[in-house]
């Protein structure tokens, strides 16, 4: 039988496991500093704490604290993430038309942000590929732009083709840039995805690409999701809406990652 010590050790530790749950139920982050003030323990407890919630699936740990475990399969609906921190995707759009020559061959991946950036691109001699039905639909009112979509079978939530079929649509294709966003990016573990399918469906388009550009608001540095697909060494360019001075942009400048940032229109 166990001693009445160790069984107070696991309901003090079973109390805080609850208390960061629910904050990570109103938060989009907890932080390992504020637990351990707030909670009254070290914070090499509160490292501990988030370990063992993570070997449980509770929640993922990212540098300095951790955030929502996210379910495979599950992605917020393109309606509701257009609306999200739309002037910064305007910003970076506007930012990365800058970087489409004339005559290229572009890809745009199915998020909000490359939606912004299909509406930002000039009418000019372009091809684009992209899984995305909104942007497809975007770039068909530009007529000098030659639109092909990959084919697949349609992801609802995201308005988006991915699947075998798409991946081998595009096998022979050859891509200038592909722009893209993500869930999350963190400097160490790289970009990474809610949807196993989604992300499999822009690695492929990312290994025919020459250049990649990351396009990614503020509130996605330094996060991690449910699929790692992508090291930060494959990317060209990091376009965010990050403030230059912010620590969140060091760890990507030390690993000479060329980035751009932008303030809101």
């Amino acid at each position: 039988m166990r001693s009445s010590i160790n069984l107070s050790r696991e309901s003090k530790a079973d109390k805080r496991h609850g208390q960061i749950l629910r904050q990570l139920q109103e938060k989009e982050k907890v932080r390992v500093s504020e637990l351990s003030e707030q909670l009254d323990v070290t914070e090499e407890t509160i490292r501990r704490d988030l370990e063992i919630l993570e070997e449980q699936k509770q929640l993922i740990r990212v540098r300095g604290g951790a955030i929502p475990r996210q379910v495979e399969g599950f992605e917020t609906p393109s309606l509701e993430r257009e609306k999200k921190f739309l002037d910064e995707k305007k910003a970076m759009a506007k930012e990365a038309v800058k970087l489409v020559n004339e005559g290229e061959i572009i890809a745009l991946d199915a998020s909000t942000t490359s939606l912004q950036l299909a509406k930002a691109l000039e009418d000019k001699p372009l091809t684009v590929i992209t899984n995305s039905i909104h942007a497809s639909i975007e770039l068909a009112k530009k007529k000098a732009i030659t639109v092909m979509l990959t084919g697949g079978y349609l992801r609802q939530e995201s308005m988006s083709l991915v699947g075998f079929s798409s991946d081998k649509m595009i096998n022979d294709y050859h891509i200038d840039t592909f722009f893209m966003s993500c869930t999350a990016v963190d400097s160490e573990w790289g970009v990474s995805d809610s949807h196993e399918m989604q992300a499999q469906t822009k690695k492929r388009i990312a290994e025919l690409s020459e250049k990649i550009v990351l396009l990614v608001d503020h509130s996605k540095l330094e996060q991690k999701s449910l699929v790692r697909w992508l090291p930060l060494e494959n990317i060209h360019t990091l376009i965010t809406s990050a403030s230059p001075s912010q620590q969140d942009l060091t760890p990507y400048k030390l690993k000479n990652l060329h980035t751009i940032s932008v303030s809101k229109n």
